[in-house]
């Protein structure tokens, strides 16, 4: 056991200093040699538990979105524009992380994963609800897709919007279309979006 703990925390360690270097600089920039230093650990102890820097990056991201999961709630009666508001605090909370992932700095392979992550969590959150017309594996992808593309012009765009009224735009162009075409557009009525 007292291994384990260990492990977490020399990888707590590695994700701290990812994550304080990517404020800092561009994630190009970034050694390994750099982030054993900023973490206070032996190199050849980072490929102990990271092949790469991409895998260091791909295990920050996921826990980031694992977080975002935790924070919303699951199946179909959230508040979509709060459900967005969520989204879009947790985003400007990390986003440089975010703007990593979403600017393809030599990770959109990492990118690939986050999505179909993300997808496995949307399809995961809808199981059990009748089937729509349209495959749910296609709309999971879709709200998956256009929900990175917002919070991409968001973060390219300075974010000039305030989560709150992001969250709103998620609900109407994101959440409202997908509720419907999974076939639930009472619970959709149910939570109007303020304009």
């Amino acid at each position: 056991m007292a291994i384990d703990r260990r492990i977490q925390r020399t990888q707590d360690r590695l994700r701290r200093a990812m994550a304080e270097l990517i404020v800092q600089r561009s994630y190009e920039t970034i050694s390994i040699r750099d982030l054993t230093a900023a973490a206070g650990v032996g190199y050849a102890t980072f490929f102990r538990h990271y092949a790469a820097k991409d895998a260091l990056l791909l295990d920050l991201l996921q826990r980031s979105i694992q977080e975002l999961a935790r924070l919303l709630s699951p199946g179909i009666d959230t508040n979509p524009a709060e459900e967005g508001r969520l989204i879009f605090v947790h985003v400007a909370q990390h986003d440089q992380l975010f703007g990593i992932l979403l600017r393809g700095e030599g990770t959109l392979a990492l990118l690939e994963q986050v999505q179909m992550a993300a997808v496995a969590e949307v399809l995961s959150r809808f199981a059990g609800q009748p089937v729509p017309a349209i495959p749910l594996e296609i709309l999971a992808h879709h709200l998956v897709a256009a929900s990175i593309a917002l919070i991409g012009w968001w973060l390219q765009h300075g974010q000039p919007h305030p989560p709150e009224r992001m969250g709103q735009i998620y609900a109407a162009m994101i959440m409202q279309p997908f509720i419907a075409l999974v076939g639930q557009e009472n619970h959709a009525a149910a939570h109007p979006v303020a304009g």
